[in-house]
């Protein structure tokens, strides 16, 4: 039986009212709650740059026509007849392809509104985690009445992000100087936190009330995370080790490249670029047993970022960074040395060139690195790299510079930006930038190195899949070779 038009639906108007009615009382609730709590016994907890900016705060959470309370309710009101206007789609219908990098379409990323950025997850994150189990029944139901095709996160108008960019247009709307802004995104996005988690509670309580049904829940994997488990034995076997398929290293480095290439889409310079790896590939492998028994190997790391640059750029873009590339290759295929090391020396070689390349395409789009001591987030990232002036025990590796650092072209991450999550690939990076492609026809993010390591050490981003373009291949391989059998 077809669904119907959810407009059609009486209980579906009855609850758009029902929502656009609780917003003041949101907005009003969140500003009164931030008052109070100024005025208490926190504020004397706060450091003292909040205590600073907390006079310049009172008067606009006091009520009134010009108040935040004001400005919030009529940012939410307005945020929720988008939603209550947007299309719904399942999203994990089709995979989005791998975006080539359109350099001519880019949007650079402000290093301080990654600090309001911080704050807006924050919000989103404490709902999240209060009413985890009241938010996914909610979506049953709202996909139910919306007439969604799953339970997404999209089918509750009145969902945490929304709430948490709302407050920040208002906030903006406002006026205010960027100090104040922050300790507003952090006191009042913690009361409207408290308050929508009670709020979600209240709407799931009263549609079912209606005799609104839940959706059916479904098993479903996110195209982003459709894959399968990381099998460090399956070149092993491909190798020939007992129980394998015994291909000759002779024919399996060339046709697993030849795999990598075909499975990339490479353009013909690239393809070309990849097979001059061939020869001394195979000359490590038969020197060393570890070139064909691990993913590891800097061979197949090489390979693996030869393959993803390929992949995200093509045309004439890709004829000149190959050519660029192409010492590399000659240095492998000319020189003596086929140890562990000169694949290492070469991946340094490479990250060096295409470091080179990318603050050179910036530079063309008139993306300047920033200048020595600027920007508001205190990581430096300098090649020299920076010493406190007073003795302080250092605890070891610090992990959140360590992922910003070993980001490569073609990962796929996911990233807290302009107040929602993005899927992205790593498209490019440069001495101070990571460029991130998403969809095709959106620009090309450029985000500062320091602001992603302040997104990491906050929890808005993350490594979903890292590029594994040789992994995929041996698994292909190793289905067709299984399928001959």
């Amino acid at each position: 039986m077809p669904c119907p038009m959810a407009a059609a639906d009486p209980r579906f108007e009855r609850w758009r009212d029902l929502l656009l009615a609780s917003v003041p009382v949101l907005a009003s609730d969140a500003a009164q709650r931030a008052f109070e709590q100024l005025h208490g016994s926190a504020l004397t907890l706060a450091v003292a740059g909040d205590r600073q900016h907390t006079a310049s705060l009172m008067p606009w959470l006091r009520p009134g026509p010009r108040g935040l309370a004001a400005a919030f309710s009529a940012a939410l009101r307005a945020q929720l007849r988008e939603e209550f206007a947007r299309e719904l789609h399942d999203g994990a219908a089709a995979r989005t392809p791998t975006p080539t990098v359109p350099i001519d379409q880019l949007t650079l990323v402000d290093d301080q509104q990654i600090e309001e950025d911080i704050e807006v997850g924050r919000v989103i994150q404490q709902v999240d985690t209060a009413s985890e189990a009241d938010l996914r029944s909610l979506r049953s139901l709202c996909a139910t009445l919306r007439c969604a095709p799953a339970a997404l996160p999209e089918v509750v108008p009145l969902r945490p992000e929304v709430v948490a960019r709302a407050l920040s247009r208002a906030l903006h709307s406002l006026g205010l100087d960027r100090p104040v802004r922050l300790l507003a995104l952090r006191v009042v996005g913690k009361a409207a936190a408290e308050r929508l988690g009670a709020m979600v509670r209240e709407h799931t309580r009263e549609l079912e009330r209606w005799g609104v049904q839940p959706l059916p829940y479904q098993l479903r994997v996110a195209p982003d995370l459709a894959h399968g488990p990381r099998d460090d034995g399956a070149l092993r076997r491909l190798a020939g080790s007992p129980g394998g398929a015994a291909v000759p290293a002779e024919q399996l480095v060339p046709r697993l490249l030849a795999q990598v290439a075909e499975q990339s889409r490479l353009d013909a310079s690239f393809g070309a670029l990849l097979q001059r790896l061939s020869a001394p590939a195979l000359r490590s492998a038969k020197a060393d047993a570890a070139v064909l028994s691990s993913f590891d190997h800097p061979v197949w790391q090489l390979a693996d970022r030869i393959a993803a640059l390929g992949t995200l750029h093509t045309g004439a873009q890709a004829t000149r960074l190959a050519v660029l590339l192409e010492p590399v290759l000659q240095r492998l295929e000319r020189g003596p040395d086929a140890s562990r090391s000169a694949y290492e020396r070469a991946l340094a070689d490479l990250d060096e060139l295409t470091t080179g390349w990318a603050d050179s395409e910036l530079a063309d789009a008139g993306v300047a690195p920033p200048p020595p001591g600027s920007g508001s987030l205190p990581t430096d990232f300098g090649d020299e790299g920076s010493l406190p002036t007073v003795p302080m025990a250092l605890p070891g590796t610090d992990l959140h510079k360590a992922w910003v650092d070993g980001l490569r072209e073609g990962d796929r991450v996911r990233v807290f930006l302009h107040a929602r999550w993005l899927s992205a690939f790593v498209a490019g990076r440069s001495s101070a930038h990571v460029l991130l492609a998403t969809r095709n026809g959106e620009p090309l993010q450029t985000i500062g190195r320091a602001a992603l390591y302040r997104l990491h050490e906050s929890g808005l981003a993350t490594t979903v899949e890292p590029a594994a373009a040789v992994r995929e291949a041996v698994q292909t391989l190793t289905l067709d070779l299984d399928a001959d059998a």
